[in-house]
Formats: structure tokens, C-alpha cells, sequence
């Protein structure tokens, strides 16, 4: 056995999931942009801007260039429709600053003042706010930051010392890494590189000074950090600063329910008599981050970081396979049933989901629906430039991103993962639009005139209240073919199908670790069973003397 150091200080680095950090303007700090753990500001900004049918905007005066919209402009013109524009239009403003993307409109919150975090000074590392705690959200993050810090330490060090009876584990300073997720992977991978950099040089001179070792820094990611972290380690240079990656509920290769929400918005909550105050904070969660596809798409369609989270090149679904998307023929009448074996339609990606699937503008499967993009709409943009090409471009740097970390390497060399493989928490691991025609199916297969954009520009939305994912599908009018999305049914978290974890050839399966008795993705990292796998990964770590 390597003879390992007696005493040790090594940084853990959080680096939370998309939505999880703190944003606010680069050239107006004081201005607010995103933070969950501030209610009032989460309403006013988008909770107000919910797509209601009555929308509060429609008081404010913003809703006046909707109201004396041109009704014989194409499009939705229902009290709704306009409703769901307006609110659109006012999410987008905020979000996106612009008409269209500028990856130095908004950063990160870096160590600003929380209520719920202390800035009284620690000795050396300084207070919580010193350590960045402030850029991320405490409602998602609070509690296992406080955990690592307060409780992990000495637990890990007994635990260690059962392998290793020298070993002691003299300081482990902890450091949240919030990021700009509206921007690129590889660019937020970047600015986590240099803040890796800095805290684990940090370290080091700190082991120095007490005749310690730093092996370098653990860094524990949530869901999309994680591909912040691969970018920062594989493609930015800071994998000889990092000991070891803890990544859980990660979209490895992207997640099918980003696609889903593209089209249809995030997941209608069930409405439960059993647990009503639950279920109206996750209505209102979900009102928050966007109940219908057009206010989705009118954000992610113009953000690399969002359109990095659609399936890529290698995502498989659940059982493995790479085609994930079908458009499904209609179930036949049972007398001409066995004329035809029922094969799919369409079944996609044959190689290129890129090319084949979201930049296919003339088809309803597309990802992007053009009409929605600039709700606003275009008078300062070029009149030459075309809704979906400022779409395409941003597309094309996704996928010029997941080229990219595949190429340098794609995981840290000592990574470990773990993932929800719940069977009872459906998850969209794949895509079967399911296809129904006027007066029944009757034998008639789908055609290419069915599937193309303008056979079907009327997506027809739940109700807020009372609805479901059931109500959400695209209307063919009279004469064409209705599509809808079939219901989720995969294990996973909800979010992220276990396909994400099973299928990790650059991370070896001693290391995957799937929870058949999971949890929701968002509150992973509160998760009992979460914390244990983190603590447990971090003893096994720290007990391999070979890897120092």
C-alpha cells in the first residue's frame, strides 16, 4: 500500500444544477434577475407572468402593445393565446435580456450576503459568504452545504481511519460554485475551472503552512452541474486540481423530458386531496417555471445552456436504444389490424439528433416552434434573419459543446455517480408522439403531409387548476392528425431517466450507483439516501491511498 499523508485538507466544491444559482445583471449588479430563495421576486417576475387566461400584466400597462396587437397576424388570438404571448414576452425580457442571446448579460451571484448564511468570519477560510455560499439557492442547497461543513468532517475522518489508522482529516473547507446557466457548459465550465483553480491554490499554500498535504479538491455536483464540472475538468485544464467528481442525478447525455418541454411545458402536478399545501407549492413551482411550451421555448430556445440539455449523440432511452423519438402510426380498427404489423411511423435519431430532430423546421417534431421565439417580436432584430435561424445557431453550439467534451476525455478520471432508478417516479426516457385522425384511425397510416409544421399549429394547453398532461396536444384542425406526447413511463426522478447512469461507458460500474428506492431530481441532494451515498463515496475516496 502507498504510504498516505497523516494530515490532510481538501476543498469539497458544489456546483448546483440549472436554476439553481443565484443570477443578476453583469452591468447592473443590483439588479436581481433569478434567485428561488426570494418568493416576492419569483412571483413578480414570472409567477405574474404564468400564462394565465386573466393575466396580471394586462394591468400593468405591459400588455398594451397585445392588446392593440394586428389580429389578422397569424397565430393564437384567443384571450389565452394572448395571455400566454404576453407572459412569454415578459419572461423572456427578463431572462434573456434581449431579442436575442448575450452570454454577458448575467452572472452569478459571487459571494454576496444571504439571510440564511453567516458572514462572521472562520479563522483561515473565512465566512460562508468568503466560501461563495451566497451564489446558489439555500431552498435546494442549504442543507447539505451545512451538512458537509458541520457534520461530514469528523465522520469521515473516524471512518477513514478504520482503513487507515494514520490518516486525519485536519480541514475540509467547503465552497459553492453558482454559475451563469443560461450560458454554455463550456463556458461555465470555464469560469468554474478559475475558481477551482483559486480556492484549491488556496488549499495548498494552507497545507503547506501546516505541514499538511492538499491531494486537491472533491467536487460534488447536482444534476447539469455536472457537465459545468466535465467541461471545467476535461476541457478547461483543471483536472490535476480535482481528487475526485461526485456527480448525482446528472443528464449525462441529456434528458428526452427537455424535449418534452419544448413542446409542452414543464409536468402538470396531480392534484392530490391528501396532501393540498404540497400540492400548491408545486403548482406554483411549476406556474414559475413554465407550464406551456411557448414559455419555454421563448427562454431555452434562446439559451446554450438549456439547449445542452437535449438528448445528444449517445443518449439511449431506458432499455438502450438510440432511436428515443417515434411518431407512432394510429392503432388500427381490429378488422384491418392484421393488414399491417403497426411499426412506427418514424423512429429517431439514426445518428444525428441535431440534424434530424430539433433543426428540421418543416417538421411538427422539430424542437422549437418558430412563432414562439420572439414573442416580443422581431422590429429591432435583422429583416433578413428568420425566427428559427437564431434557434439553429445556438443549437449548433450545443452541439458543438457535447462534441467537444466527448473528444477531450468526457470524465475525470476518479468520477463516481449516482442516480434515481425508480420505476414508480415515471420519467420521459423517451418520445412516442401518438397520432389520432378525424372520425378514427381506421387502417390509415401517418404521412409526411401529417407531420409537417403546418398541418399542426395549434397546441391546445391544460388548465391550470383542474387539467393535466393529458389535455396538452397539437391540434390538426378539421381534416389533419391530432399528435400528443404519450405519458411518462420510465424509471428515473422524474426528470432524468436512469438510462443516464446505466448506460456511462467512461465511468466504470463499480463507481454508478442506482437507487431503485429514489427521489424527485431537484431535492436530490436532500435526499437521506443522497447524503449517505455522498458520505460513503467520500470515505471510499479518501481510503484509496493509491490515488494521492
Amino acid at each position: 500500500m502507498v504510504q498516505c499523508p497523516k494530515d490532510v485538507v481538501i476543498p469539497v466544491v458544489l456546483i448546483p444544477g440549472i436554476m439553481g444559482s443565484r443570477l443578476r445583471q453583469k452591468a447592473n449588479p443590483d439588479k436581481t434577475i433569478w434567485d428561488p430563495d426570494d418568493v416576492a421576486l419569483m412571483f413578480k417576475k414570472y409567477g405574474v407572468a404564468g400564462g394565465f387566461y386573466i393575466n396580471p400584466l394586462h394591468f400593468t400597462g405591459i400588455g398594451q402593445a397585445f392588446e392593440n396587437a394586428d389580429m389578422s397576424v397569424p397565430g393564437d388570438h384567443t384571450l389565452e393565446g394572448t395571455s400566454v404571448a404576453l407572459s412569454a414576452s415578459a419572461r423572456k425580457k427578463a431572462l434573456i435580456g434581449g431579442a436575442s442571446f448575450n452570454k454577458n448579460y448575467l452572472e452569478p451571484m459571487e459571494y454576496s450576503d444571504h439571510e440564511n448564511i453567516s458572514n462572521a468570519s472562520d479563522g483561515f477560510w473565512g465566512s460562508q459568504v468568503e466560501r461563495n455560499w451566497g451564489s446558489v439557492a439555500w431552498s435546494s442547497y442549504g442543507s447539505i452545504l451545512e451538512k458537509l461543513e458541520q457534520q461530514f468532517p469528523q465522520t469521515l475522518s473516524l471512518a477513514v481511519k478504520e482503513v487507515n489508522p494514520e490518516f486525519s482529516l485536519v480541514e475540509m473547507p467547503v465552497f459553492a460554485l453558482g454559475y451563469n446557466w443560461s450560458a454554455s457548459n463550456d463556458d461555465s465550465g470555464k469560469y468554474a475551472a478559475d475558481k477551482i483553480t483559486e480556492w484549491v491554490a488556496k488549499a495548498k499554500q494552507r497545507a503547506e503552512d501546516i505541514g499538511a498535504q492538499c491531494p486537491g479538491a472533491i467536487v460534488l455536483t447536482h444534476s447539469m452541474g455536472g457537465l459545468v464540472a466535465r467541461s471545467a475538468a476535461m476541457i478547461h485544464g483543471v483536472a490535476g486540481d480535482i481528487f475526485a467528481v461526485l456527480h448525482t442525478v446528472m443528464p449525462t447525455d441529456g434528458a428526452a423530458t427537455a424535449y418534452k418541454r419544448f413542446h409542452f411545458g414543464f409536468e402538470h402536478p396531480e392534484f392530490s386531496i391528501f396532501s393540498p399545501i404540497d400540492g400548491a407549492f408545486e403548482r406554483a413551482g411549476y406556474v414559475v417555471l413554465g407550464r406551456q411550451g411557448q414559455l419555454v421555448t421563448s427562454i431555452l430556445g434562446h439559451m446554450p445552456g438549456g439547449q445542452e440539455l437535449l438528448p445528444n449523440k449517445r443518449y439511449k432511452d431506458n432499455s438502450g436504444k438510440a432511436q428515443w423519438l417515434t411518431v407512432q402510426n394510429p392503432e388500427r380498427n381490429w378488422a384491418v389490424r392484421w393488414m399491417s404489423d403497426d411499426e412506427p411511423f418514424i423512429e429517431l435519431p439514426k445518428s444525428n439528433p441535431y440534424t434530424e430532430i430539433y433543426r428540421r423546421e418543416d417538421r411538427m417534431y422539430r424542437a422549437a416552434n418558430p412563432d414562439w421565439l420572439f414573442p416580443e417580436g422581431m422590429e429591432d432584430l435583422p429583416q433578413h434573419t428568420a425566427p428559427f435561424d437564431y434557434f439553429i445557431d445556438i443549437n449548433r453550439k450545443a452541439e458543438k459543446y457535447h462534441d467537444k467534451i466527448a473528444a477531450a476525455g468526457d470524465f475525470h478520471e476518479v468520477t463516481y455517480l449516482c442516480y434515481s432508478d425508480d420505476p414508480g417516479l415515471k420519467t420521459y426516457d423517451r418520445v412516442d408522439w401518438e397520432s389520432a385522425k378525424p372520425l378514427g384511425s381506421w387502417g390509415r397510416d401517418v404521412s409526411e403531409k401529417d407531420v409537417s409544421a403546418d398541418r399542426t399549429d395549434d397546441y391546445r394547453r391544460e388548465d391550470l387548476l383542474w387539467g393535466s398532461e393529458e389535455d396538452k396536444e397539437i391540434s390538426g384542425g378539421w381534416v389533419g392528425t391530432d399528435f400528443k406526447i404519450a405519458s411518462a413511463s420510465g424509471a428515473g426522478d422524474m426528470t432524468v431517466p436512469a438510462s443516464a447512469g446505466r448506460f456511462v461507458a467512461g465511468v466504470p460500474k463499480s463507481r454508478r450507483t442506482g437507487h431503485k428506492n429514489g427521489y424527485m431530481h431537484e431535492p436530490a441532494l436532500k435526499a437521506g439516501i443522497v447524503e449517505t451515498w455522498v458520505k460513503d463515496t467520500m470515505v471510499d475516496v479518501l481510503g484509496k491511498c493509491t490515488l494521492y
